[in-house]
Parts: structure tokens; C-alpha cells; sequence
């Protein structure tokens, strides 16, 4: 296959378009699609356009609707999508998220994905037709059209729970009856998706060479289902009473609401297979198919190696094919989280350079650990002093001291260091000062918590204020990494047996072990012992936070834990931003949000509305709680 990099960069930005676009110029017909294997080819990237970017404020609400990334006050939903699920403004009749179906009120977020499902059917009818075609190439497109029904339908579960199962290639002619279906209930949801990803299995290869990255796996299908089984056997779909009630209109409930402890070890033994998989030896490449990515220099001292090796598993490669299992292509949007989180670069300027404006919040910030391992309250070297004080001896407050090594890849503070530019800068946050507050609330880029985001800025790109230029480093944008498996399968043996097995405890000690951490065992042995129940609990969560905070896993983690409706209605805080000297900046206030307040109502705010127009076209559909 030629070009497959360029095809990808070039589909990874398309959002919608016709399917005969594929089809050579003239009279085309669908037919055409499937008289020769370069339409077939084409076709087969096709299918993935409707996949939805996840990166950024206005295409995705999973990295600024959760707790650990924030925009500005000034900005206006329209153009900060998210702020509709955070402030309430999300119902039936004003959705800013084109999932369900292409109708949205704000531009970037139509996707269609049901459209997208039908693609991928049309494609399993016919493309063992195609004359010519080898049976291994048939086989491997017929297996990437299942990963994709099973992707896409996943994708609609997360949102909105209970959906329409499509379970065929369904013609514009079909009768009414089978196109305005009821929806599913999610247990039978969760299983077709699981077969789809297990019939993709059969047909994918483990893994794909260079030129094919992005490309869908065995290894992609199966950590897919790890994720999909995982969600299932959390709280808020797993026994839950609230949606007692939730019913068709035929009386079917669409939630099983009695508790089923085996959906944990379902889920483990997810896991489990799709580790196997990771780490099976492969001949073909010389290593093992998966591997945590580590690129510093071992003899260096744990912290600083840790850091490196945590900041460059994002920001060093273009793509990161070691560890990154589904990811963005590398011109998928990651020059947006670049322009809007580097810091700026002009005092009084903002009209030019980096815009500071995506932000981490001060409860991501609060999530870290130690530079032993542990909870802050729980460090017998840190719970003794008061994180909010200003330590005038670092120059900085203590909530920026004693911290882990993925901390300092991540967020960059007040008299910090932040890499960008091509060299090391030291961070000004406080008021009037270079890269903090302007002293204007109209001023909408600015730090609106007195913090900034390091973890996706690459020290090579680069702004030119000669020129008002940008050079950006372009890399690929995780959806899926490794880390998730090793934890997901921790949190779901504890879940299951009340307790951490050895394999658990050393899954969780990899994680660790690449970010420059003391094991598991050791952290907690100066604390007096692992905890239990409850605490660990607690503590999984945490683990599993600090990984993922700014890669949108945390929006959906809150709500598959049935956290959300406590921690989102805690209205975010931050440093006094326009504080001058150190004594007024290092004061905690309630972060400016534009005079908004955080809403999140339970149950309604635990998944997206449906569209009205799709109510009201569907006499079979009924609405999700609360809307």
C-alpha cells in the first residue's frame, strides 16, 4: 500500500462527506466502489472519517467536562463546547455534540456515527466481491468494518447508554419499522460490542508496521472490549436503582438495576487478554508487540528519569507505536492544544503568540502524589504542612514541592519551569507579570486557575514573534494506552476479590516504575500498609486519575464511578490570579468561570440528550432520564 501516512493525515481532518467521493470521476455509481481493489482500498479508509476527534474544546466534551482541565470565563459555549455539560446547558433541544446525529449548535462536532455504522456494513456485503481482491486483504478489511461497528456503537453507549443496536446494512428504502427502532438494553448493547470486537479479532493482525499506523488491530479490538466490559461492571450501569423506571415504551427496562459481581471478573479477564496479547513476542519486529514507553537515560536518578520518560510518551515521537493503541493522527488537532495551552509570549500582547487558555485545574493538581508515592494527607514527610502556603525559600507554594515525577512533566506553576520555544523558561503567574493574569477580565487568554498545561506542549515547537509564526511539532493524540489495561485489570480484580492478587499489584508497579515511583508495596509501607476496602478503593481511583489527567479519561471514569454528581458540583478554585506579590497570589478563591455556576444533576447529567428531532421522527425512541 502507498502513501498511507498521507492518507491518514489527510482523512484524520475530514469530519463528513459522500461516499461516492471514492468512486472514480464521471457517472459513478456504489456499485463502482467494488469493481476494483484500489476502490475497495479507498473505500476502507473511508469508513474511519466518522470517527469523532477527541481532542480539544470544541470537537469532544472529554477533556474540559471532567474536573482536571478548564477553559477561560470569557469564552462563550458556542465556541467552548463543553461548558453545556458543565453548566447545565445541555438538553433535547440545544445539543453541542453531533453523535446520536449530525445536528449540533455549535460547528467542528458533526459525525453522524450512525452513518458511519452503515459505511461499515456496506463495506462486509461486498468487499469479498471485489474481483481480484487476495482473501487476506478481504479478511483484513472485513475485520477493520467490525472493529469500526463495534468503535462507533461504543462511543454512542459512553454518551448516551442504552442506544439503537444497527446490526446490518440497512437501505434508504428500508421500511419504517426497521429503521425507527427502540432503543437496546445496555447489557444486550454491551454484548453485540463485544462480538463485533471479538470477530475483529479473528481477522486483524496484532499489530501493523510504520507506514500503517493508525490502522485498526487485534490489539486495538481487543482493549476496546477491556474498556466496554470494564464500564459495564461500574457503578452507574452496573446495579444501579436510579433508573429503575427506564423503561421503552413497551415497558422493556433498558437498565439492569440488580447488582452482578461477575461483570468485574468479566472485565479482568478482558484484560487479560488483551495484556497477552501486548506482550506476546513478535518475530516479525524483534520485541514484544506492546510496551510502556521509556526513553531516558536509566542511570539517571529516578525522578528526573521518570519525568522525561512520562513527558516524552506523548510529545517526543510522532507517533508513539510502542505504547499508543488507538491515537489522533499527528495532524489531528494537536496544533490547537498547542496554540491555547503554551504560555504567552508577549507582555500585554494578546492578540499574537501562545493564547494560555486551556488550563489544569487545581483540583487535577491536588491529585498528584508525592515524590514518594503517596497521597499528600497520607505522606508522613508532607500531611504535617500546609500545601497552600507560600514557601519563601523555593519561591513558590508548597502544593508545587515534594511532588511526583509526572507533575513536573504536566503542569507548569508560578516560578516553575515550562518547556517550549525550543529551551527551558521559567513560569511568571502572578499578577501583571509576563504569563499570568493581564488585570483585565475581558481579556479572554489567560490563565483562569494561575496555572498551565505542560504535558502536550513539545519543547521544539516553536512561536516567532518577527513573523507572528508557529512551528509545531506534530505527534499523534492517545485515545487508548497501554497503562489503561494494567489498571483497568487492578481495578477490577479489587472490585471482584476485595483485595489486590500479586499480578495486580505488579501491573500497577509498571506504571509506577516508568514515571520514577517507589513500588506500590514500598510507597505504602510508610504509611503503615496497603490500605483496604474503602481506602483502596479510593486510592485505585486515584492511580488511575493521576495517569490519564488532561487525556479525557477522567470525564468518563467520574461518571462510570457514579462520582460525578459530587466532584462536578464543586465549583473549581484557584490562586488569587491577579495577586502581584506572592502573599496576594498564594490565596485560594473560587476560580473565575464568567459568573457560571457548576451543574450537574443526577441522573440526567450522567449521559447526553438525545436529539428532539430524533424523538420526534422516532415514535419507537424514548428519552434518557432527566431531560
Amino acid at each position: 500500500m502507498k502513501n498511507i501516512l498521507i492518507t491518514l493525515s489527510f482523512l484524520s481532518l475530514l469530519t463528513s462527506c459522500e461516499y461516492l467521493d471514492v468512486v472514480p470521476e464521471g457517472k459513478a455509481t456504489q456499485d463502482d466502489i467494488w469493481k476494483t481493489t484500489q476502490q475497495a482500498e479507498k473505500y476502507r479508509y473511508y469508513m474511519r472519517t466518522y470517527m469523532p476527534n477527541l481532542i480539544g474544546y470544541d470537537w469532544s466534551p472529554d477533556q474540559f467536562a471532567g474536573d482536571d482541565l478548564m477553559t477561560g470565563g470569557v469564552g462563550t459555549t458556542y465556541w467552548f463546547s463543553s461548558k453545556s455539560l458543565i453548566y447545565g446547558e445541555e438538553n433535547a433541544n440545544v445539543t453541542y455534540f453531533g453523535r446520536w446525529a449530525p445536528y449540533s449548535t455549535s460547528g467542528g462536532t458533526n459525525y453522524d456515527i450512525y452513518r458511519g455504522i452503515r459505511y461499515a456494513f456496506y463495506l462486509l456485503d461486498n468487499v469479498y466481491k471485489v474481483p481480484a481482491i487476495s482473501p487476506e486483504n478481504a479478511d483484513r478489511y472485513a475485520g477493520e468494518a467490525w472493529y469500526l461497528i463495534g468503535y462507533y456503537h461504543q462511543l454512542l453507549l459512553e454518551y448516551y447508554g442504552p442506544i439503537i443496536l444497527v446490526k446490518r446494512y440497512i437501505p434508504n428504502d428500508a421500511p419504517d419499522a426497521e429503521v425507527f427502532a427502540p432503543r437496546t438494553p445496555y447489557d444486550e448493547c454491551v454484548k453485540y460490542i463485544a462480538e463485533c470486537y471479538d470477530k475483529a479479532a479473528e481477522l486483524l493482525p496484532e499489530t501493523v508496521i510504520d507506514t500503517e499506523l493508525g490502522l485498526p488491530t487485534k490489539m486495538a479490538a481487543l482493549s476496546y472490549k477491556a474498556r466496554l466490559l470494564l464500564y459495564a461492571a461500574s457503578p452507574l450501569v452496573n446495579g444501579n436503582s436510579d433508573y429503575v423506571g427506564f423503561n421503552n415504551h413497551d415497558g422493556t427496562p433498558l437498565m439492569n438495576t440488580t447488582y452482578d459481581a461477575e461483570k468485574w471478573k468479566t472485565a479482568m479477564d478482558a484484560a487479560t487478554d488483551a495484556i497477552a496479547v501486548a506482550e506476546k513476542y513478535n518475530s516479525e519486529i524483534g520485541r514484544q508487540n506492546y510496551y510502556l514507553y521509556m526513553s531516558a537515560d536509566s542511570s539517571l536518578p529516578d525522578a528526573e528519569r521518570g519525568r522525561i520518560n512520562y513527558r516524552d510518551t506523548f510529545t517526543k515521537e510522532h507517533w508513539n507505536g510502542v505504547e499508543f493503541i488507538e491515537a489522533k493522527g499527528d495532524r489531528g488537532g494537536c496544533q490547537n492544544l498547542q496554540w491555547l495551552m503554551g504560555p504567552r509570549s508577549l507582555s500585554k500582547d494578546m492578540s499574537r503568540g501562545w493564547k494560555t487558555t486551556e488550563v489544569p485545574t487545581m483540583e487535577a493538581v491536588e491529585m498528584y502524589y508525592t515524590k514518594t508515592g503517596l497521597p499528600g494527607e497520607d505522606d508522613p514527610e508532607t500531611k504535617g504542612i500546609d500545601p497552600y502556603a507560600y514557601n519563601a525559600e523555593a519561591g513558590t507554594a508548597n502544593l508545587h514541592l515534594y511532588k511526583e515525577p509526572r507533575f513536573y512533566a504536566s503542569v507548569g506553576y508560578d516560578r516553575g519551569t515550562y518547556e517550549v520555544d525550543g529551551k527551558e523558561i521559567i513560569l511568571y503567574l502572578r499578577g501583571d507579570e509576563l504569563h499570568g493574569s493581564t488585570l483585565k477580565e475581558t481579556d479572554e487568554y489567560q490563565s483562569c486557575t494561575g496555572y498551565l498545561c505542560q504535558k502536550w506542549i513539545p519543547k521544539a515547537s516553536t512561536y516567532n514573534a518577527t513573523s507572528n509564526s508557529f512551528s509545531y511539532y506534530y505527534y499523534a493524540y492517545p485515545y487508548l494506552r497501554l497503562p489503561e489495561l494494567y489498571l483497568s485489570y487492578a481495578e477490577a480484580d479489587f472490585e471482584y476479590n476485595g483485595s489486590l492478587s500479586a499480578q495486580s499489584i505488579e501491573y500497577i508497579n509498571r506504571v509506577r516504575e516508568r514515571c520514577g515511583l517507589p513500588t506500590f508495596q514500598d510507597s505504602w509501607a510508610l504509611a503503615g500498609g496497603i490500605p483496604t476496602g474503602q481506602k483502596l478503593r479510593k486510592v485505585l481511583h486515584q492511580e488511575r486519575s493521576i495517569e490519564f489527567l488532561f487525556e479525557g479519561r477522567r470525564f468518563h471514569d467520574l461518571r462510570r464511578w457514579k462520582e460525578a454528581f459530587e466532584v462536578m458540583n464543586k465549583q473549581p478554585r484557584s490562586w488569587n490570579r491577579d495577586g502581584k506579590t506572592a502573599e496576594e497570589f498564594y490565596r485560594v478563591i473560587e476560580a473565575n468561570q464568567g459568573g457560571r455556576k457548576r451543574i450537574f444533576e443526577s441522573p440526567k447529567s450522567y449521559w447526553m440528550a438525545v436529539p428532539m428531532s430524533e424523538i420526534n421522527k422516532n415514535p419507537n425512541l424514548v428519552q434518557n432520564p432527566g431531560y
